[in-house]
């Protein structure tokens, strides 16, 4: 893995933390929809590394 390669765990924990931000009672309305989407593109990328692993693994076990 390069050295500043994202992980899923990682997006993993921004999409919680950017969900958790925009719950705040006390932010706009369009910041929190924002938040929220930005926490939603974390965890799809979250589920986009989670296949690239299992692929990865699944070529080196084909060799």
């Amino acid at each position: 893995m390069e050295p500043h390669m994202m992980t899923a765990a990682r997006c993993k924990e921004l999409a919680n933390h950017y969900k958790a931000l925009s719950s705040s009672p006390d932010i706009s309305e369009s910041r929190a929809f924002v938040l929220g989407n930005i926490a939603k593109s974390f965890a799809g990328l979250a589920g986009q590394l989670d296949r690239l692993d299992a692929m990865a693994r699944d070529e080196e076990t084909v060799k």
